[in-house]
C-alpha cells in the first residue's frame, strides 16, 4: 500500500470566493444563533453549543480497530460461512480489478489468503447459502472493462470455485441477499430493474417485480422474511434515501420509512432484528465526499436513528454481522475515488 500524508485539503476554488463563502457562513451563524436567543459572537466568543443528544440502545455502541486486510481492496461485499468473513475481488490500490479471495477470523482477528477467483471483479454481488459463498457478476478487468453476468460459487472446505448458470443480464453494484432458499441481486447497474433470483438447487434464475426506482451501489438485506433495498444512486439524479421493501409472497416492492440521509455505496447488515447502514459517499452534491455516518432502522416503529459514527468515513466497504458484532472491512477513504487503507472496523453495539 501506498505510504500517504494525512492533512487538510486546500480550497478548491479562488481564495476571494473563499473569503465571501467564509463571511456568509458567520453571517448565518449570527442571525441563527440570534434566532434561537443565544448571544451572538463578539470579540471573537463563541456561543455555548447544545451537546447533541446521547445515543442509547443498540445505537450508543463504540468502535474498535482489528487486523488490516492482508490485500486492501474496495467496491466489494462480504458473506459469512461458519462465523468467518469472506472478501472477494473488488478494487486494489491501485484501481485494478482483482481476483483476490480472503477469510477474516473475527475470533482470531486473522486474515487468510484462499483460492482466488476464477477471474478478476469488482462491484460484484456476495451472499451466502449452505456453506458456500456466492459471486454474481460485477465488471471485470481492465477497470473500464463492461459488467458480466457470471456467477461462481465457493466451496471453503475444497477450497475450490465452480461455475453456475449466468445471470438473465450483466449487473454490478447491485446488492446480494439469502432469503430462505433463494438468493437474490437487489439493483445494480443493468438492463433493467427486476429483482433476479437464483435458486442453487436447481441452478436457475427468474426474473421477480422491478425495482420502484432504478438504484445502483445500493444496500440489501434480509429482514423478518422480507428484502430491503436501501439507499443508492441513479445517474445525474443523484444518491438515494428511498428504502423499498420486498415482499416474496406477493412479489411486490412498497416504499417505506426513507434513511435519515441519502448514501449509496454504503452497506448494511442485521442486529437484532434491526438493521445497521453505514458509510457511503455523496458524489452529486457540493459537498461531496465520503460518509462516516451509520443509522439503526427499527422495523417495528419504522424510525430511522442516528448511530455511533464510523472513525472515518468509508465507501464501497464490505460489511458483515457475527456473534452480535459488525465489521467493516476495507473500503475506500476517498469518496468518488479509491484510496484504500485495508482498515477493519468493528462495531460493538451498546446495550
Amino acid at each position: 500500500m501506498r505510504p500517504r500524508s494525512i492533512g487538510a485539503r486546500r480550497c478548491p476554488i479562488l481564495p476571494a470566493v473563499c473569503l465571501a463563502l467564509l463571511a456568509s457562513v458567520a453571517l448565518t451563524l449570527t442571525l441563527t444563533a440570534c434566532a434561537a436567543g443565544l448571544p451572538a459572537s463578539v470579540g471573537g466568543t463563541t456561543p455555548t453549543a447544545v451537546p447533541p443528544t446521547p445515543r442509547s440502545g443498540l445505537a450508543g455502541g463504540t468502535w474498535s480497530e482489528g487486523a488490516p486486510m492482508g490485500v486492501p481492496r474496495s467496491e466489494t461485499a462480504a458473506a459469512v460461512v461458519d462465523g468467518l468473513i469472506y472478501v472477494p475481488g473488488g478494487f486494489d490500490d491501485e484501481g485494478n480489478s482483482t481476483n483476490v479471495l480472503e477469510v477474516y477470523d473475527p475470533s482470531a482477528d486473522r486474515w487468510r489468503r484462499l483460492a482466488a477467483m476464477p477471474q478478476s471483479r469488482n462491484h460484484p454481488m456476495v451472499t451466502a447459502y449452505h456453506g458456500r459463498v456466492y459471486v454474481f457478476g460485477g465488471a471485470g478487468a481492465p477497470r473500464s472493462a463492461p459488467r458480466t453476468l457470471t456467477a461462481w460459487a465457493y466451496d471453503p472446505v475444497a477450497n475450490t470455485w465452480s461455475s453456475l448458470a449466468p445471470m438473465p443480464e450483466t449487473r454490478e453494484a447491485g446488492a446480494g441477499v439469502t432469503l430462505g432458499d433463494f438468493l437474490y441481486v437487489i439493483g445494480g447497474v443493468g438492463d433493467t430493474r427486476d429483482l433476479l433470483r437464483y435458486d442453487p438447487r436447481a441452478n436457475t434464475w427468474k426474473r421477480l417485480a422491478p425495482l420502484h426506482e432504478q438504484r445502483e451501489h445500493v444496500a440489501g438485506v434480509m429482514l423478518g422474511g422480507r428484502l430491503y433495498a436501501i439507499g443508492g444512486r441513479w445517474g445525474a439524479g443523484g444518491e438515494l434515501k428511498t428504502v423499498e421493501l420486498y415482499d416474496p409472497s406477493a412479489n411486490t416492492w412498497t416504499e417505506t420509512t426513507p434513511m435519515l440521509e441519502p448514501r449509496a455505496g454504503g452497506a448494511a447488515v442485521t442486529v437484532q432484528g434491526k438493521i445497521f447502514v453505514a458509510g457511503g459517499e455523496i458524489v452529486y452534491e457540493s459537498s461531496a465526499g465520503k460518509l462516516k455516518t451509520v443509522e439503526l432502522y427499527d422495523p417495528a416503529a419504522g424510525i430511522w436513528q442516528d448511530a455511533t459514527p464510523m472513525p472515518v468515513g468509508l465507501h464501497g466497504i464490505p460489511m458483515a454481522s457475527v456473534g452480535g458484532k459488525i465489521y467493516i472491512l476495507g473500503g475506500s477513504d476517498l469518496g468518488g475515488g479509491i484510496d484504500n487503507r485495508g482498515r477493519v472496523l468493528i462495531f460493538q453495539p451498546g446495550l
